[in-house]
């Protein structure tokens, strides 16, 4: 599996390439399918830790767990 914005297109995730603040290059994602208004409205970053749950348990199941909370916890990139 390649880390790129076709993999988390490809099981219906909106990806894009984008910057950080301080520049750096990254991709986010959202499900605009989801039922969690966080889910399907804010963009989340594929940081290492999302990538290798991705690679372990699949990329939608990577997706759910990374942003399970992210309702009451977020951070801004």
């Amino acid at each position: 599996m390649k880390l790129s914005v076709k993999t988390f297109r490809s099981v219906g995730l909106e990806a894009r390439w984008t910057k950080t603040r301080n520049g750096a290059i990254c991709i986010v994602v959202r499900n605009p399918s989801a039922k969690h208004k966080h889910q399907k409205e804010t963009r989340w970053l594929v940081d290492n830790t999302m990538w290798e749950s991705a690679k372990k348990f699949g990329v939608m199941e990577a997706f759910d767990r990374h942003t399970l909370l992210g309702d009451i916890f977020s951070i801004g990139v």
